[in-house]
């Protein structure tokens, strides 16, 4: 059990009502790519693949994203003889036609799944054909401009691509801190199992949704669940970074709501104010 430190049990008390960051307007679209990279072999393609799925059908059913909207690369569940595994060039091509179509008030949200490195100097992802960089991944996004950008990194050593990523005003969630966190990760399926949670678990604060910050908890803390469980010694602690300074924090090191005192720590404020949207009757 993940323990809350003072400022973040705070949060979830009646004393941060007041300081609270006004929640974010929702966006007029929503935009997804789930990005399946290379597995490797047979039994990291079965589980890659159904994991692409899961996430797409996460963002389609459980959330408020238009299929028309969400792109899967990597995986086309109706060719059965397809190699699983995204390109460069896929990659690329499907991040410039989203942005020659996303508008400034709309919302991107970005998923990775797969194998990586960290080679000393940069993180690789391992692609189908030949692999790519973090700076190269951030520089496909650079020019995106919209009113909200969430990254789901939940492959190998992600930790390693967030300082690329990030930016003021862009939320970017990894499976692995910056460190040897070389294994392969738990956070992708731990995220589904927390995403799959009723609100009434998820909503620490009891104000009937969920945001963003609390999904991270939850998923956060499904990791660590699974770590005791096998009784081994956790080899990934997932990270958020909102406050664009390219510096993680763990669970436990998140702001929900502003310190009583100055402090160079702000991530989570952003993400605490972001509502995950929920699909109504009507949609």
């Amino acid at each position: 059990m993940i323990a809350l430190p003072y400022y973040l049990a705070l949060a979830f008390g009646q004393a941060a009502a007041h300081d609270a960051p006004p929640l974010a307007a929702p966006p007029a679209n929503r935009w997804a790519i789930v990005v399946v990279g290379l597995p490797g072999d047979e039994e990291h393609e079965s589980l890659f693949g159904a994991a692409g799925q899961a996430y797409v059908r996460w963002l389609t059913e459980a959330l408020a994203f238009d299929p028309g909207r969400v792109l899967l690369v990597g995986h086309d569940p109706a060719e059965r003889e397809a190699k699983l595994g995204a390109t460069k060039e896929q990659i690329t091509a499907a991040v410039a036609d989203l942005a020659a179509q996303i508008q400034p008030d709309d919302a991107l949200w970005i998923v990775t799944l797969g194998h990586a490195n960290y080679d000393g100097e940069r993180g690789w992802l391992h692609l189908a054909g030949p692999d790519q960089n973090d700076l190269e991944l951030a520089e496909l996004f650079a020019e995106v401009e919209c009113h909200e950008q969430v990254f789901w990194l939940t492959h190998t050593c992600s930790g390693w691509f967030l300082p690329a990523l990030s930016r003021p005003g862009r939320i970017v969630i990894a499976a692995t801190e910056a460190d040897h966190e070389v294994n392969e990760t738990e956070f992708p399926q731990a995220l589904l199992e927390a995403a799959s949670r009723p609100t009434p678990e998820l909503d620490r604060d009891a104000d009937g949704r969920v945001s963003l910050a609390e999904l991270f908890l939850a998923a956060s803390q499904r990791v660590a669940e699974i770590f005791q469980a096998d009784n081994r010694v956790p080899t990934e602690h997932p990270q958020l970074d909102d406050d664009g300074n390219g510096r993680g924090s763990e669970a436990d090191r998140l702001l929900l709501a502003p310190p009583p005192g100055d402090t160079d720590q702000r991530d989570g404020l952003q993400a605490a104010a972001m509502l995950l949207p929920v699909r109504t009757e009507t949609q």
